[in-house]
């Protein structure tokens, strides 16, 4: 059985005083996504909901990226994360011999599929915001898919193909056109 959390979906958290992101969590560590700049070898308390309990542990970031990604190390042990990750594997056991037998509504936890799971949440990557400045098309990485008024938000996972056409499109239309290609962008967040 692995020893780590069974994501469906990233999970919202705290590092100290900075939100994070939870993408992975093992019994030595996590991957978060931030916002903010947090730096190597930074120790504080991470807490983060899971099956209805606040989950505490100290850790630290281990290693940080230029895209908003950090390994956290586990600086001590935590019978609760413990009893959580084993009763996550247990879930999920039970969720893969549902479906084995076909009952797939003994796979479904509110409206996570459990052996979705099994894939985990690492999958998620965050969005790239594209803004139409004077100086020509302006990109940065985000981990929100808003919307800004003077361009549009996508998925990272988007085909640069669609990328170049949903900026030339943008740069010839007018505010109608602009606005079309803004609610494209949204919905190819979604998918």
């Amino acid at each position: 059985m692995s020893e780590r959390l069974h994501l469906t979906k990233p999970i919202d958290g705290w590092f100290g005083d900075f939100h994070v992101t939870l993408i992975e969590v093992h019994a030595g560590g996590a991957t978060a996504l931030h916002g903010d700049i947090i730096p190597d070898g930074a120790r504080a308390l991470l807490r983060f909901p899971w099956r209805g309990a606040e989950l505490e542990v100290t850790a630290e970031i281990a290693a940080s990226g230029s895209d908003g990604r950090s390994m956290l190390r586990f600086v001590e042990e935590s019978a609760e994360l413990r009893k959580a990750i084993d009763a996550s594997g247990d879930e999920l056991l039970r969720a893969q011999e549902a479906n084995l037998r076909g009952e797939r509504e003994k796979n479904v936890v509110g409206e996570e599929t459990l052996t979705s799971a099994s894939l985990g949440a690492r999958a998620f990557r965050g969005y790239i915001v594209f803004r139409l400045t004077a100086q020509g098309w302006k990109q940065r990485r985000s981990l929100l898919p808003d919307q800004p008024e003077d361009g549009f938000t996508v998925s990272e996972d988007e085909p640069q193909e669609q990328i170049d056409i949903l900026c030339r499109t943008y740069e010839s239309g007018d505010a109608e056109t602009q606005k079309m290609m803004r609610s494209i962008a949204e919905l190819s967040t979604r998918r």
